[in-house]
This record gives structure tokens, C-alpha cells and sequence, in this order.
């Protein structure tokens, strides 16, 4: 099997040729776990190589025929896996493509609307896809397999959904050997899954609803000992969406990190809600992490403003992300706080408080993404009807670094832009404060003595020495130059400019009549993350008792189960 992770454009834009790579680890883990019962896969990522057709021929070499792709789909990247699906099927007729991610999950419809495309995996893929492999192979029926979407006489048919993956322990060590290229940021580790809060926006309970799980500290020890010994990784970052959830697990493991005196090799950094370290852990928490090599902590707090963090269902202070802060500084951690413009009701004054609320905070560094209303989230349903919302050609647009990363005078549309301001009001203002908290002295240091930070951005040893490098920093500088200069111009004379530059602005401008108080919202669909919990309930007796877990439907499912157009 090909293994396929598609970019419509390479990681950080115009910053993208300094930026490390974070490795695909949906592709990657999924490889590991097809490889471990014995199927072959190669793997290619457009982060690091164009798809084109030869190097699919290239790629497939050496693999059983019929040829079999997978796709992953992000939303922001969902375009290119589509051309790619086309481009496969153009140069390999005969063969079989599935497309999985978050995406393809939420909305497999869409996805089987495109005719290359003949199977959507949804959730998890790892056990589904070996599945639907031997079925196409011969070796059973991909009609009986729970998480399938596929088409039946034209119509799509959504088979029942399948469990999670009861005990993450069973997929294998991730395989750092396929991603060896030089682009990659190799230090990371994820180590759990999920995450049970109720965030409007975020794409992830999509896949595992309200559910959490975690891989044991002897497993994360070993993978560890991968990085820093095989490796020579002297800084490694936790993946997970919420690592310090359970303080048990955390503090289990950072006993283990002292033991095998990584902690005296390697600084680690990790994302996590910050009242899960206040209240979850507290001062004992933060002191077993910082004797541990714990020196960065990441913390989404995504609003300076109380009202519109109550909004998002965020179910944190901000009060308490400076507690947490402060609380981290105690014991030598540094923090970051990653925050998101263009919330429903969102104000400039909002984005101004935001700011002086990350700037009071004197944290390592803050990041202002602009919000992506994810297919499938309440954000979206609430908005989606509003006449604010811009989705171009299959959401090539939903792009959360949209603003920050392409010239300012690019004129791809923000996806959401509230009634609350306009579109350039809201652009700008991204630029603006990313500028104003990235652009100072101590990290211009830091780019220019190749020294690795938090969101490094790193240029090659002795850059100033080579031609070409020097022509692409004074390329970026320029860019970067003119977004300062002209985020800097006031409001009033900058807006007719742009709107005359790019009429597309004045499709969403500011709706002076608009009552914030009219917003209504939707909550997450309560029995769809109960259907999750009970499945994933029933898995974990089914593995306890058995050692494995069925995603095969059951003849009451299929005497229930009818096709969705």
C-alpha cells in the first residue's frame, strides 16, 4: 500500500524553505501498524516531494498489485487529495484509493463524490484499513466492515461506525526510519489520544468524541530512547492534543525519564490544557515535569476575553492560564499561548485585549491563528447559514495560518470573518499582532545565530556565506518589511486601498447593525459522543477478554442498515 499525505502548499508559505516539517504521524503510524502483520508500505509526504505521476511509479515499485493508495485528508488540504485521487486513477486505472483523516470522516459524501475515489475510511484507520485491505485482496467482504463508506449503485453507503482502538499500546513504535529527511523536525512523540472537553471548534472530538487514551511510560520510554540514542534528538515535543489530562500518567512517566536519565540529555515540550496542570496536578505536577527535562509548556487559551471564551465552550478561565503560567516560570518552564482571531462576535477591541492580556503574560511566545470553522463542529453548524462564511473550490481556504504565512496582499479569502468587522479589518489585525508579538531583537538573535526555538524558524549554518540563501532571506525580509508596513497604516486609509486592490472585501465588511446578543449555539450532538463511549466501552471488554476487538457488523446491524444517498 502507498501511504500519501498531500500539501496544497508547503508548511509556514513564504517562510516555508527555513521552517522544519512535522512528520505525517497519521500515514506513519498507520504504516507501522500494516507493517507489523505484514504488509508492505511505502510512504510519500508532498511536504517533502512533489506528486507527480513519476514519482508514483517510483513509489509503487515493489508493491502488490492491484496498487492500493491512501489518501489522509485534512480540511486544508482536502483540494490536493482530490487531484492526486484524480492523477492516480488517470495513471493506474485498475487500482483502489482510500481516503481517511478528519475530513473524509466528517464527510465521506463529499469525498465519494469524487469518481476516483472508492472507499472512505472514518476514524481511526489503523484496524479498518487492514481490514478493507485483505478484502480487497480477496480475504473477506468490505460490505461487513463497521467504519467503510463506499458506493452501491451509485449510491453511498456509510457503514455502521467502527470502535476506537481499545488500548493504544498495541500499535506499534512509531517508524522514525521512513521520515530520515533532512526537512523533518524528527522530535516528537505522541502519546496519547483524545481529549474530553468540548471546544466549538476543534475538529479532533470529531474522531474520538469524549474518549481518552494514553500509551504507558514504559512505551513512551522507548520511544524516547529511539529519538535520543538512534536519533540524537536533544529536544522532543509531545504531540497530543491534551498530554497533562492524567497527573498519574505524567507523573509515572517522568519517574521513568529520571531513571533512564534522559532528562539530563534531552529538554522536552508538550500542549495541554492549562487548568489540567492547575487543578489536575498542581505545584506537585509542575515539579516532577521540570526535574524531568520539562522546559516548554503550550497552552491554547485562544482569547483574552472571558464572554467569548465562555462562546467556544472553552470551560477555562483565562485567570487560570495566567495562574499556570506564572506557576511554570516558578520551576523553570517557559509557556507559549496559542490564540485564535475571528470568533463569532469577536470585536478589534476583543483582539486588542487578547493581546494585552499574552503581552501581561510574558510568556516565550504567542501565536494569532486566524479560526477555521471545521465541517462537523458546532462552530460550523453556527455560522455555516450567516453569509460570513467563504468556502473556495473544495475549502482550499480553510487554512488557519492563511494570514500569517502569504504576502498581505494575497487574495485568497479568510474562511469566517464575524459581522463584528470586515474582512481586511480582521486580516490586518492577524498580521498585525503575529508581527508585533514574532518581530523583536531577541528572536531576529535567534534566526540569525541558528539557534532552535518554540515554532522555529531556523536558516542554515553559515547562510550569509552562500548566495542563494542570501537572496531568499532578503526575499523574506522584504515580504515581511511590507506586511509591517502595511498592517501598520491606519484602518480608515488602509481599507479603501485594499477593497480597491482586492473588491472581494467588500463582500464581508462590518455589519453596524449587528446584536452580538442574537448569536445562538450549538453544543456537540451528545448521543453521537455517547455512541462513541459505549463502543469504545464494549471494545475495551472485548480486548480484556479476548485479547482483540471485532469491527465486523453483526446480522442485527445489517438487517437495520440502509444506504444514505
Amino acid at each position: 500500500m502507498l501511504l500519501i499525505n498531500p500539501a496544497i502548499e508547503k508548511f509556514g508559505g513564504i517562510l516555508s524553505r527555513y521552517v522544519p516539517v512535522g512528520i505525517p504521524v497519521g500515514i506513519g503510524t498507520i504504516t507501522a501498524y500494516l507493517d507489523e502483520k505484514g504488509i508492505k508500505c511505502n510512504v510519500i509526504d508532498e511536504e517533502i516531494h512533489d506528486i507527480t505521476p513519476s514519482a508514483l511509479r517510483e513509489k509503487v515499485e515493489g508493491l502488490e498489485k492491484p496498487y492500493v493508495f491512501g489518501i489522509t485528508c485534512l480540511t486544508a488540504h482536502v483540494a490536493r487529495a482530490y487531484q492526486i485521487a484524480r492523477m492516480i486513477k488517470k495513471e493506474f486505472p485498475d487500482s483502489y484509493i482510500v481516503l481517511g483523516g478528519n475530513h473524509a470522516t466528517v464527510v465521506p459524501e463529499e469525498a465519494l463524490g469524487i469518481s476516483a475515489v472508492d472507499f472512505v475510511v472514518r476514524g481511526e484507520g489503523e484496524e479498518i484499513i487492514f481490514r478493507l485491505l485483505n478484502s480487497i485482496r480477496g480475504n473477506g467482504d468490505f460490505e461487513n466492515i463497521k467504519g467503510v463508506s463506499y458506493r452501491r449503485n451509485g449510491i453511498v453507503v456509510n457503514n455502521p461506525e467502527a470502535p476506537l482502538i481499545p488500548d493504544i499500546n498495541i500499535i506499534p513504535n512509531f517508524p522514525y526510519h521512513l521520515f530520515e529527511h533532512p526537512k523533518y523536525d524528527m522530535g516528537f512523540i505522541t502519546s496519547s489520544r483524545g481529549c474530553p472537553y468540548r471546544c466549538s471548534y476543534c475538529s479532533i472530538r470529531s474522531m474520538t468524541g469524549a474518549t481518552y487514551r494514553y500509551q504507558s511510560a514504559d512505551r513512551m520510554i522507548e520511544q524516547i530512547d529511539i529519538l535520543v540514542n538512534r536519533y540524537n534528538q536533544d529536544q522532543i515535543v509531545f504531540y497530543d492534543d491534551n498530554f497533562c489530562l492524567n497527573a498519574k500518567r505524567v507523573k509515572e512517566l517522568c519517574n521513568q525519564i529520571k531513571e533512564n536519565n534522559f532528562h539530563k540529555k534531552v529538554k522536552f515540550s508538550v500542549q495541554t490544557r492549562a487548568d489540567n496542570v492547575l487543578y489536575h496536578g498542581g505545584e506537585d505536577l509542575v515539579k516532577h515535569m521540570s526535574k524531568a527535562g520539562f522546559t516548554h509548556m503550550g497552552f491554547g487559551m485562544e482569547t483574552g476575553d472571558q464572554n467569548l471564551s465562555n462562546l467556544i465552550r472553552k470551560d477555562e478561565t483565562i485567570e487560570c492560564h495566567l495562574e499556570t503560567v506564572e506557576l511554570c516560570r516558578k520551576y523553570g518552564i517557559d509557556s507559549s499561548l496559542f490564540m485564535i482571531f475571528g470568533l463569532p462576535t469577536e470585536t478589534p477591541a476583543h483582539r486588542q485585549k487578547s493581546f494585552d492580556v499574552v503581552m501581561s503574560a510574558k510568556v516565550e511566545a504567542s501565536k494569532y491563528n486566524n479560526l477555521i470553522p471545521y465541517p462537523g463542529t458546532p462552530v460550523y453548524e453556527e455560522i455555516k447559514d450567516s453569509g460570513r462564511v467563504v468556502k473556495t473550490e473544495h475549502w482550499a481556504n480553510f487554512n488557519s495560518v492563511l494570514a500569517m504565512t502569504t504576502s498581505i496582499f494575497d487574495k485568497t479569502p479568510l474562511p469566517y470573518v464575524p459581522e463584528t468587522c470586515s474582512e481586511w479589518e480582521l486580516k490586518r489585525d492577524i498580521i498585525k499582532y503575529n508581527l508585533k508579538s514574532f518581530v523583536n531583537w531577541r528572536l531576529i538573535g535567534q534566526v540569525l545565530g541558528h539557534t532552535k526555538g518554540i515554532g522555529w524558524f531556523m536558516l542554515p549554518e553559515r547562510w550569509w556565506a552562500k548566495p542563494r540563501e542570501i537572496f531568499e532571506v532578503i526575499k523574506i525580509g522584504f515580504t515581511l518589511l511590507i506586511n509591517i508596513t502595511v498592517s501598520a497604516i491606519p484602518l480608515k486609509v488602509s481599507e479603501p486601498i485594499m477593497e480597491f486592490w482586492n473588491p472581494g472585501y467588500k463582500k464581508r465588511k462590518r455589519i453596524k447593525s449587528y446584536d452580538p446578543d442574537t448569536y445562538e449555539i450549538i453544543d456537540w450532538d451528545k448521543m453521537v459522543v455517547k455512541e462513541k463511549h459505549i463502543l469504545l466501552k464494549n471494545a475495551k471488554k472485548e480486548f480484556k477478554e479476548s485479547g482483540g476487538f471485532s469491527i465486523s457488523m453483526q446480522k442485527s446491524e445489517k438487517s437495520d442498515f440502509s444506504p444514505q444517498s
